[in-house]
């Protein structure tokens, strides 16, 4: 019993200190330097579910993710000053049994000239699905 309460407390703050905050920028190694634009006030915002993920915003025209965060369970995240063109968000999460998911959303978003404002997706857990989306591979996600 005591070698059993002894692993717990050795393993069980790895367990709390491993998990990462919204906003955190985990791949920053693997994306090219995020990319803003002071001059657009824009903005996609994300209002994630019950499940924790990965979202990366994708320039279409120079297939390249421009920004991307982790997102906590029931969080929000805002990633902003998007610049002049057209993107689509991908997302990346684990399931119960420790498999990494890799989709891309549909449809796109388009960020005009002198635009203010932007996009919410709001993500919902659902059979059918609420938000248009397709499967990817690993690579294409980090592409």
């Amino acid at each position: 019993m005591k070698k059993i309460l002894f692993l717990f407390f050795l393993f069980f703050p790895l367990l709390i200190f491993s998990q990462y905050l919204t906003g955190q920028k985990v791949f920053a190694k693997k994306f090219q330097e995020e990319v803003y634009d002071k001059s657009q006030d824009t903005y996609i915002q994300i209002k994630n579910s019950n499940t924790d993920i990965i979202v990366a915003v994708k320039d279409l025209s120079k297939d390249k993710v421009i920004q991307h965060a982790y997102i906590n369970a029931k969080d929000n995240y805002k990633f902003i000053n998007i610049p002049v063109g057209t993107y689509v968000c991908m997302y990346m999460w684990t399931d119960l049994l420790g498999k990494r998911h890799y989709n891309i959303d549909d449809k796109s978003m388009d960020f005009p000239i002198n635009q203010i404002g932007g996009y919410v997706i709001t993500m919902q857990k659902s059979i059918a699905g609420n938000l248009s989306q397709s499967a990817i591979k690993e690579e294409d996600f980090f592409k």
